[in-house]
């Protein structure tokens, strides 16, 4: 097509894939096959991560089968969208069972599995099969007949190693550079305690005079010194959702405890209820959690940008004190130091739910250097901090960035746009032209062997009616030995050797292919016949 390079074409899945073959192996019922649970293929990296082994006799029934090659990918909700896809690699005698959530795609050829794999992993081609999906809600699952008609631009065979190449390099280096990207945040929580725990030590020391008074008053002081009154809310019933413009609602924990005053944590009080005025929160008001799980409990901030409707809740404080030493308190309570002040006077015996006392709270001692100490400690901390808010940002824009450009480079990888063509390569055409002599070739071969089957099945003197096998262990209720089958199927003792090695090789076939069960009685083999899964 003119939208492609020259040498490419757009062909369906069905032309260069079998979608969902039909089982076929040579191996004996307690021979080992691996088996591949959905949990094992990883939706992240796109690999079998979890296979075991297996008997084949435990899982040749009612489950997936697929070979080395294949590439398998999970048909259902919501293991589909997540992008469970996966190769499949060094399975146990070279075959798998798995899920019969999974699809089986198996490539005639023409188009190889690693390039299929980076296909079908693309954002938008699940989203498109999502929409085709079928089924009850929670168990909808894709069609094969939408993988068979689904369309695949192709490149020529080299020309798709090439992209492959070309991709897994690229992608390995966007999957490094999103594990690098997932340290940061812990590295800019790490770097913040750091600036804290220097602050309180190491800063005031550098930062006072070498003559400066040492006395308690100057040193240290507890908080009850600073803080001039403590104000609390009501604990009421309220409605779950933050309150409109003409309500009233009390802020809940949460707004309190990611290190920025959130509105929005809120809860709308009841319309008869009139809280006092004092308790309503402004801008400046220093606020602090008196109740949390340990590691949240004493959270505090500085409000910023609240509306009027707002109030405090039982379980948020206001801190009434000095405007210029709000600063300093709330620094120091978050600081290491601060921390373990507050956690050493935590209550409560629930781990979810430890609580301060307003005594408490007034009982931490804190340093408290020479004003001008503390303005520049305040300041330092302050400029530390909003650098790392900035990288922050920086992260997380570079974190949404990163899924972008994966979607981009497989699309220009799909549009020949990835690596540079080779007008001497065999084009897809011919390409296809093989695959399809191929496949007819594979179809008359069938067709013969059918034949010959049915020829050899058909009723001679002395020989079985092998057709009948089936048939005649269906109407046993139990167990039968196999001379008895034998012997219904008319090979007694008069019977050919050509007879006899006919009835072992079909029953043989029957038991590969998990249709009879046998079990070893003494010197004699005893069969019973198995539900047949419907391929």
């Amino acid at each position: 097509m003119s939208d492609f390079p020259q040498g490419w074409a757009q062909v369906a899945f069905s032309d260069v894939l079998e979608v969902n073959p039909r089982r076929s192996f040579d191996l004996e019922p307690d021979d080992v096959v691996s088996f591949v649970p959905m949990a094992a293929v990883s939706e992240i990296s796109g690999t079998i991560i979890n296979s075991v082994s297996r008997p084949l006799r435990e899982v040749v029934k009612g489950f997936t089968q697929f070979a080395d090659g294949d590439v398998i990918f999970a048909k259902i909700t919501p293991s589909m969208e997540n992008g469970k896809a996966a190769i499949a690699k060094n399975l146990r005698n070279g075959i798998g069972f798995g899920s019969t959530e999974f699809h089986v795609l198996r490539s005639y050829g023409g188009v190889t599995p690693e390039y299929i794999w980076h296909f079908i992993r693309q954002a938008s081609f699940r989203d498109q099969a999502r929409k085709v999906m079928t089924g009850a809600a929670g168990q909808q699952r894709v069609p094969a007949d939408y993988l068979k008609a689904h369309p695949l631009p192709l490149p020529p065979l080299v020309e798709q190693r090439h992209i492959v190449a070309k991709l897994d390099s690229l992608t390995s280096r966007t999957a490094y550079a999103r594990q690098t990207l997932d340290h940061i945040p812990s590295l800019i929580e790490k770097y913040k305690a750091c600036s804290l725990e220097k602050a309180f030590s190491e800063w005031i020391k550098s930062n006072s005079n070498a003559d400066q008074n040492k006395s308690r008053q100057e040193g240290e002081i507890f908080v009850g010194e600073l803080v001039e009154n403590i104000v609390s809310g009501k604990n009421l019933r309220c409605e779950e959702r933050p309150p409109s413009l003409d309500e009233k609602g009390v802020v809940k924990v949460s707004a309190v405890t990611w290190g920025k005053f959130d509105p929005l944590e809120s809860k709308t009080l009841p319309p008869t209820f009139k809280p006092p005025d004092k308790s309503r929160i402004r801008n400046g008001d220093l606020l602090i959690s008196r109740a949390n799980t340990l590691e949240l409990l004493g959270a505090v901030v500085i409000v910023d940008g609240c509306p009027e409707n707002l109030y405090l809740s039982d379980k948020v404080l206001r801190l009434e004190m000095h405007e210029d030493d709000k600063r300093w308190l709330m620094w120091f309570l978050r600081s290491p130091k601060g921390r373990k002040e507050i956690e050493v006077r935590a209550s409560g015996n629930q781990v979810s739910m430890r609580n301060i006392s307003q005594k408490q709270l007034r009982e931490i001692p804190l340093p408290w250097p020479a004003p001008n100490v503390r303005k520049e400690i305040v300041r330092r901390i302050e400029t530390a901090f909003a650098w790392l808010d900035h990288v922050s940002e920086e992260h997380a824009a570079a974190s949404r960035k990163l899924p972008q450009l994966d979607v981009l480079i497989l699309q220009a990888a799909f549009r020949g746009e990835l690596v540079p063509q080779n007008p001497h390569e065999e084009p897809a055409s011919r390409l296809l032209e093989r695959i399809e002599a191929e496949k007819e070739t594979k179809q008359a071969k069938k067709k013969t062997a059918r034949k010959a089957a049915s020829r050899s099945k058909k009723s001679t003197t002395g020989r079985a009616n092998m057709a009948n096998l089936i048939e005649v262990l269906k109407s046993k209720t139990d167990w039968v030995s196999a001379s008895n089958v034998a012997q219904t199927l008319g090979i007694g003792d008069g019977a050919t050797s050509d007879a006899v090695e006919e009835f072992y090789n079909e029953l043989r076939a029957h038991l590969q292919n998990g249709h009879i069960e046998v079990e070893r009685r003494g010197n004699e083999d005893w069969l019973r016949l198995m539900p047949i899964s419907e391929e």
